[in-house]
């Protein structure tokens, strides 16, 4: 292998959230954190290199986005995704959360009702509600160790609603829509109008054979009504660097989603946002080619180890993004006492399922972005913590905290 995902870069120190502000999300420091959805590997110096160079340069005045950057992503997405995007339907933002949170305040009413696939990325939940929109719980369903849709609630749901916030592929329970399901969801959305937001941002983090299929090519409604939000923050670790691409093929939706970026002033982005998309979509595949059959492996050292020694914890199949959800409910534990238990007897820092919303009770979330090592070690503190058979107090301690895309 070209690339060290073994070595544990040392992130204490640069203001990094999630190992420099442990003490203030869980009350204690000396923990170890498997919780932000970033990863404990350096970029590429594919990536590197031209970042430094930049800084280099030493002037950071207004920068404007070449025509280097926009053919890097169309090259990227057809390449990956075997999807032919058009230039003008790029729309750059600082992050996907931003982008959704103007999606709402653009293409919907107060009041309006937007859906979400509970148990979710917990920023929807906020998303929805801190724009005054009504919030839709479409929950997911656990069947045979996996998670599938409810369409018959959807339908029910959409007769009510404007939008659907759908997470593709799904963060927490790590699914990999089929293009069959992303076709009854989008004939769910013709039927009543909706307009969908599509998070895509772990597109990139998907585990052979399952394949990731852009919500807007699935369906031709879809293709026109949808707004797919993707980055490079999770594909190649560059979360703080603050940018996200938008793909908006209906020109009407284009237009007012730019509109509203306009009226804030933030047509331009971040002069290292836009050097390192533009360097990890051209040069960055190799680096992805060898990072997933890593994570792949972390994940089966995760499962096998806790199928063997951990019995009442379950790992959810994992089908894409670096995120395990674990099944912690045999435990019989409140979510106090489980929050407890992983971190003052563990002392590991997960997110903790309850922050999800409807059906996290009694799960955690657990980042596998790091060097196998550190992930032994956890699961070692875990099965060690659980020998310990005396009560666990409900203390509160805090249950995980931000990773906005």
């Amino acid at each position: 292998m070209k690339y060290d995902f073994d070595t544990m870069p040392d992130r204490n120190g640069p203001d990094c959230i999630k190992w420099d502000y442990l003490e203030g999300f869980f009350g204690k420091k000396d923990l170890n954190a498997l919780w932000v959805a970033d990863m404990d590997f350096q970029a590429p110096d594919e990536i590197l290199k031209p970042v430094m160079e930049r800084a280099a340069h030493g002037v950071f005045g207004y920068t404007a986005k070449p025509e280097g950057f926009y053919k890097a992503v169309i090259d990227w997405f057809r390449k990956r995704y075997h999807w032919e995007i058009k230039r003008e339907w790029i729309i750059a933002t600082p992050g996907v959360v931003p982008a959704l949170n103007l999606a709402i305040q653009t293409l919907t009413e107060p009041g309006d009702g937007i859906i979400i696939q509970p148990p979710v990325y917990f920023p929807f939940m906020e998303s929805v509600e801190s724009n005054g929109r009504s919030l839709l719980n479409n929950r997911l369903i656990l069947e045979c160790n996996t998670y599938r849709m409810d369409f018959e609630d959807l339908r029910e749901k959409a007769e009510n609603a404007s939008m659907l916030v759908l997470c593709s592929p799904h963060n927490p329970v790590s699914r990999v829509w089929t293009k069959e399901e992303l076709e009854r969801l989008g004939k769910i959305c013709r039927e009543n109008n909706l307009i969908v937001f599509s998070d895509e941002i772990h597109a990139d983090i998907v585990f052979p054979p399952h394949r990731h299929i852009p919500t807007p090519c699935a369906d031709e409604y879809l293709l026109n009504n949808s707004i797919s939000a993707y980055a490079t923050s999770k594909t190649f670790n560059l979360a703080g660097l603050q940018l996200s691409v938008n793909i908006i093929p209906d020109e009407k939706i284009r237009k007012e989603f730019s509109g509203s970026i306009a009226k804030l002033h933030l047509n331009m982005s971040n002069i290292f946002g836009i050097v390192g998309t533009q360097a990890a979509y051209s040069h960055g595949e190799q680096w992805l080619d060898e990072l997933l059959p890593y994570l792949w492996n972390n994940c089966l050292e995760v499962t096998e180890y806790i199928e063997k020694y951990i019995p009442d914890i379950s790992v959810i199949k994992p089908e894409g993004t670096f995120l395990l959800w674990l099944d912690c409910r045999k435990l019989n534990l409140t979510d106090l006492q489980l929050a407890h238990l992983f971190v003052h007897r563990a002392k590991l820092a997960l997110s903790a399922g309850e922050l999800f919303g409807q059906g996290g009770s009694g799960f955690m979330r657990l980042n596998i972005a790091c060097p196998r090592a550190n992930l032994v070690t956890a699961l070692e503190a875990l099965k060690t913590a659980l020998q310990d058979k005396t009560p666990v107090p409900e203390d509160k301690c805090c249950k995980g905290g931000p990773d906005d895309t």
